[in-house]
């Protein structure tokens, strides 16, 4: 059994795609029985939900809805975890869609006992002819390239941890049926499982052929509000303590690192002023990382749920 977990606030219009690239089975190549789990506070978006179950037909065992309580993410993650029944479960967000047979590659690394997560990639399906949208394609793509240079071992079509590794997208991602807690305030969810899954000895495996699109933010406030928040998780891991096995993988410093990639990333003069404009753009999403996070100690926002509004 794979159980598949969607959390969605106010995604009415993508939530629908993001169910049906999965559960249509000639497209998604999942080949055992399923559930998908969709977690949403808001009622446009269960009821968006619902319909693109009834249009595939699915069972009642086949497609669940929580109504969460609009804590954040982690708390609706707990909630599923406690419904799951899967050995498996692939993680999502609603406001993304899978590629062909992405959920067959995402599952292919469970084959190997000692496989406890599995990252996919996130792709951006913004167009790169503008500089957020840019921006989007060459993050993704470091991400990617930070991967596949991390994870080296190679198995098949999917790479391996061994004695490094970089963590799971949570755009993208399946595990083993977990059994530890997950706190209801961190921030960033997909390194915090990640970690705690090398932790318990498992290895990290990453499919790139399982491709996950996402739409990034078209504008710098809502840049900031996202990075702040994803990248400043990192801070606050150190807290609970998860830096065991493995030492922190995102800082100032390990970016300034990938300087080179970001400016080899450009294929023409506007790229290359493009590329040469996130630098600075970078150095304040750190200091306000640095700022909100280590001096002013912000948690968790008391709606839980943040949304980066141009990303739908």
């Amino acid at each position: 059994m794979i159980s598949i977990i969607i959390t969605s606030w106010k995604e009415p219009h993508t939530i629908g795609k993001c169910i049906k690239c999965i559960a249509d089975r000639k497209y998604s190549g999942l080949n055992s029985p399923f559930e998908i789990i969709q977690l949403s506070p808001d009622k446009e978006t269960l009821d968006a939900g619902l319909k693109a179950s009834k249009e595939l037909k699915l069972s009642p065992q086949e497609y669940i809805q929580i109504q969460d309580p609009r804590k954040g993410k982690p708390s609706a993650l707990k909630l599923a975890f406690k419904k799951a029944k899967g050995d498996i479960w692939i993680l999502t967000d609603g406001d993304t869609y899978f590629e062909k047979d992405s959920v067959k590659y995402i599952l292919e690394p469970f084959q190997n006992k000692d496989v406890g997560g599995v990252s996919g990639r996130p792709v951006s399906k913004d167009s790169k002819n503008n500089m957020m949208g840019y921006w989007g394609h060459l993050l993704s793509g470091a991400a990617h390239h930070r991967r596949i240079s991390t994870m080296n071992t190679k198995d098949g079509e999917y790479y391996m941890s061994n004695n490094s590794f970089f963590p799971m997208s949570g755009y993208i991602m399946a595990v083993r049926k977990i059994d530890f807690e997950i706190p209801s305030n961190v921030l960033s969810d997909d390194a915090y499982i990640s970690y705690s899954i090398r932790n318990e000895g498992k290895q990290i495996a990453y499919a790139p052929s399982a491709k996950c699109y996402v739409k990034y933010p078209t504008n710098i406030k809502d840049y900031y509000k996202q990075k702040v928040r994803s990248l400043g998780g990192f801070i606050q891991l150190k807290q609970f303590g998860v830096f065991k096995k493995d030492k922190q993988s995102r800082s100032i410093l390990i970016e300034l690192k990938y300087a080179s990639f970001v400016l080899g990333y450009a294929t023409n003069v506007k790229e290359f002023i493009w590329s040469l404009l996130l630098f600075p753009i970078r150095l304040i999403t750190w200091l306000r990382i640095y700022w909100e996070r280590g001096i002013l100690k912000k948690d968790m926002p008391k709606l839980g749920w943040e949304r980066i509004e141009s990303t739908k």
